[in-house]
């Protein structure tokens, strides 16, 4: 049974306190910023135009913004209340502060560029989020056991979700109005516009996003997992990896009928491109060394060498489309 001092409630409550405070101003700003923002958009009415990073998702910034920061009080209001967070959910807890410190200066620096008279606003969330970030670096142990793998996957699925995200509005967009193009239409040959009218884009009946949107919030949760330290089942490691392997093989066919049948390169498809590849190789090299796959310690220590070369498997991996590209589409003529 443990047992609680005055002192170390009183350094427990100092910790929470102390975390509590960035998540707090944070969130006041964030809010503050959002109700300014549609209350611009409402008053603006159809003539209305979305600029920076709000252009780009297709709503107030800041209200994604607010998500962040009541992460950050939930936490430090739950150890405050006596709850304790262990060294696991510390750790998970880093990639989240990581990506939004990220956020925040990717919607900073978008606003400063599109000329928003809010950046001042969105300056004190980047600033209370890089507050957060301190502090929980501060808190979180050191040597985590795979950590790369739950890092990586976390990290992975964000960025994937967002591509996921982007191509659903650019999708609904289209719904909406059959004639607006799809913010992601750079050239002929650099669109997604092609993709999300065709068959392929719609593969089980639906717009493919969707099944990112979904998917990438699952291999999120994974990555935490991992990071907090949760000891996961073989079969567990199995069902991820025939997942990975069945992402693989989807963006494999799509990647052939994107340069082969529709004759065109979607930015958003090729971030999932990105993602999915190294992700696959990753996890199938990870429970090759870790025995998921076989006990014999020579394919062990085999994969254990491989698992050091997934950078270089990976950037061989991206070769292989970019050539395929090039005999697709003759990229080297449009430069």
């Amino acid at each position: 049974m443990v047992t609680t001092t005055p002192e170390t409630t009183r350094q427990t409550n100092t910790r929470a306190l102390a975390f509590a405070v960035p998540g707090a101003i944070g969130l006041l700003v964030a809010f503050i910023t959002t109700v300014v923002s549609f209350a611009a958009i409402e008053a603006g009415g159809a003539g209305t135009k979305l600029i920076g990073a709000d252009n780009e998702l297709g709503a107030p910034s800041s209200a994604f913004g607010m998500l962040f920061f009541v992460i950050v009080l939930a936490v430090a209001m739950a150890e405050f209340s006596g709850a304790t967070i262990g060294p696991g959910w510390w750790r998970a807890l880093l990639p989240v502060l990581v990506l939004g410190v990220l956020y925040q200066g990717w919607t900073l620096y978008l606003g400063l560029q599109g000329g928003s008279s809010l950046w001042p606003l969105i300056l004190v969330q980047l600033v209370t989020a890089i507050g957060a970030l301190v502090i929980g670096l501060m808190r979180a142990p050191r040597g985590i056991p795979n950590t790369a793998i739950g890092a990586t996957l976390v990290v992975g699925s964000v960025v994937a979700f967002f591509a996921a995200f982007r191509l659903t509005v650019d999708k609904v967009g289209t719904f909406i109005d059959p004639t607006t193009a799809p913010s992601c239409n750079y050239s002929v040959i650099v669109q997604c516009g092609v993709n999300l009218r065709s068959w392929q884009g719609s593969l089980f009946g639906f717009p493919n996003p969707v099944l990112g949107v979904g998917g990438w919030i699952a291999v999120l949760v994974i990555g935490i997992l991992i990071l907090s330290g949760a000891r996961l089942s073989r079969w567990f490691w199995i069902a991820l990896n025939i997942g990975m392997l069945g992402a693989l093989a989807l963006i494999g066919w799509l990647i052939y009928q994107s340069i082969f049948v529709l004759a065109t390169l979607c930015p958003w498809c090729m971030t999932t491109w990105a993602v999915v590849i190294p992700l696959f190789w990753i996890v199938t090299f990870h429970n090759f060394k870790e025995g998921v796959f076989t006990s014999s310690p020579r394919v062990q220590r085999a994969f254990h060498h491989l698992y050091g070369f997934t950078p270089l498997i990976t950037l061989l991996s991206f070769l292989v489309v970019l050539l395929l590209a090039q005999a697709g589409l003759d990229l080297l003529s449009f430069l």
